[in-house]
């Protein structure tokens, strides 16, 4: 029997959004702009063949998967649990406006505590959880080859907090840009290993 085999997985953050930019943007399903699509191309082009393409069901990562993954004749896995944080109330407003307007909120918020929530919104806690639920079921049966995962910046800064066993208060201290990527090699048995990160 041969040694098994890592499989490499590409997670990328969408590009730009249409709309206000620079906002609170979770459960919100406004489309990328054309900037932001040609943002993403960009970066899967430079990928290498792929064996398998995800994605987060919002409409800014999947309209530009559903390409990618044409494009490589490959099958889209559309993960729900793998969708951005539910912001609430918050939602469309800048990090002033929030900060100005619930405070406290905010505050916990930015500690990345647990119990954490925008008015309406879901918990850090509760979405850490299902971040890496689904993580790790869509991995289950990973054997090797390359997956691309198309996703938010909340949802990478789990995973990279996963990965790396980062404290809390180092997360907002990882530039994830508009189509930031990073990737990370798992082998069962072993700890996952971060080869390259934007």
């Amino acid at each position: 029997m041969g040694r098994p085999e890592p499989t490499l997985v590409t997670l990328l953050r969408h590009g730009e959004v249409a709309g206000r930019p620079h906002v609170f943007r979770g459960a919100d399903d406004a489309p990328l702009s054309e900037r932001g699509r040609a943002q993403v191309l960009a970066a899967a082009a430079g990928l290498g063949h792929l064996d398998g393409v995800a994605t987060s069901p919002r409409l800014r990562c999947r309209a530009v998967a559903e390409e990618i993954a044409a494009a490589r004749g490959l099958e889209l896995a559309v993960l729900a649990d793998l969708a951005e944080l539910d912001f609430g109330a918050w939602e469309g407003r800048s990090v002033a406006e929030v900060a100005e307007d619930w405070p406290e909120a905010h505050a916990a918020f930015c500690r990345f505590d647990d119990a954490a929530a925008a008015p309406g919104g879901e918990r850090l806690g509760d979405f850490r959880r299902r971040v890496l639920a689904a993580w790790a079921a869509w991995l289950a049966d990973a054997g090797g080859g390359h997956r691309l995962l198309v996703c938010h910046a909340g949802v990478m800064r789990v995973l990279l907090q996963a990965t790396l066993d980062l404290p809390d208060h180092a997360l907002y201290r990882i530039a994830l840009p508009e189509a930031a990527h990073f990737q990370v090699s798992i082998l069962a048995g072993h700890a996952p290993v971060l080869l390259s990160l934007n």
